[in-house]
């Protein structure tokens, strides 16, 4: 998606000097609403061939679990996905916390 979107701002003459995900001219901001992405993921996906859909929401949600099974610590996915604290992230991944608990848990003991 992203080299599409080089492209695009090649032949329209856009820099994309901050290194946004989605950079097009005519975006309020120069991010586009949950619509146009939802859009451009669809297309994506029919396109090579990958199904479920998944929404950016979806994409969100699997980027964070991604990085909390990675061993990121919750306060740094926080920062990354805008959330003030880690509040949201305890009540999102809570099912994973457990297991993660548990994992550790047994590390710790084999230390002793």
């Amino acid at each position: 998606m992203k080299k599409i979107q080089e492209v695009f701002n090649r032949e329209l003459d856009l820099e994309n000097s901050r290194d946004l995900v989605f950079y097009q001219y005519g975006y309020r901001n120069y991010v586009p609403n949950i619509g146009t992405v939802n859009k451009a993921l669809h297309v994506l996906l029919t396109k090579i061939n990958i199904s479920p859909m998944i929404s950016n929401k979806g994409v969100r949600h699997t980027y964070g679990s991604y990085l909390w099974h990675k061993g990121i610590d919750l306060g740094v996915i926080a920062k990354i996905l805008g959330h003030k604290d880690i509040s949201m992230l305890v009540e999102v991944y809570g099912h994973t916390l457990e297991e993660k608990i548990s994992e550790e848990f047994m590390a710790v003991k084999s230390l002793l």
